[in-house]
């Protein structure tokens, strides 16, 4: 790869913005919170621990595992366009900051969709061989982890990806120059 002169040889995390920094944290901080929610409503439900309640977050947590990996292998599927913009920063148009984000992004994507593949499998496993016991409540406590870092996850990655979007569209004109001097004119003439 032949080097460039406007990108610096340095470690990319370098020129991560501060505030950057803390976006994992957020993503731990709703994960924690969405872990605590689930667990205190499921044990204030009726029927914590048992095999339905065991049946009822296999198919409520379907649903959420499956969305949350629809949307960010979409999310994904952007960003490698996204990485099309190659030519933009081998020009020196993007720096560092954007490529930070664009990995932070990236990093969030898998991590969302890992948890997510780890709660189907446990369902999938569980079900056929779990009956009533001190097993279930342990069940239910894993799944209601992995479900958390899966909106944990997310919810970093979309962090990622506004503040990708914020750096890739600082200076973009709101309307068409063309729009612009239309309106000018007829500012002026009336």
């Amino acid at each position: 790869m032949p080097r460039s002169s406007h990108l610096p040889d340095q470690p990319i995390m370098k020129y991560v913005h501060p505030a950057d920094r803390l976006r994992p944290w957020f993503g731990v901080a709703v994960g924690l919170a969405a872990f605590v929610g689930m667990l205190a409503f499921g044990i204030l439900g009726r029927d914590f621990g048992t095999l339905a309640h065991l049946e009822a977050i296999n198919t409520a947590g379907v649903w959420l595992t499956m969305s949350v990996i629809e949307a960010s292998a979409g999310i994904l599927a952007l960003l490698l366009a996204a990485v099309g913009l190659g030519e933009r920063i081998q020009r020196g148009v993007e720096g560092p900051h954007f490529i930070s984000l664009i990995r932070l992004t990236a990093l969030g994507g898998f991590a969302a969709i890992a948890p997510a593949v780890l709660f189907d499998a446990l369902k999938i496993t569980t079900t056929s061989v779990a009956r009533e016991g001190l097993l279930i409540p342990a069940l239910i406590v894993v799944q209601i982890a992995l479900l958390a870092a899966t909106i944990g996850a997310f919810a970093f990655m979309l962090s990622s990806l506004w503040a990708t979007l914020q750096v890739t569209f600082v200076g973009v004109p709101e309307s068409a120059p063309e729009e612009e001097a239309a309106e000018e004119s007829a500012v002026a003439r009336s």
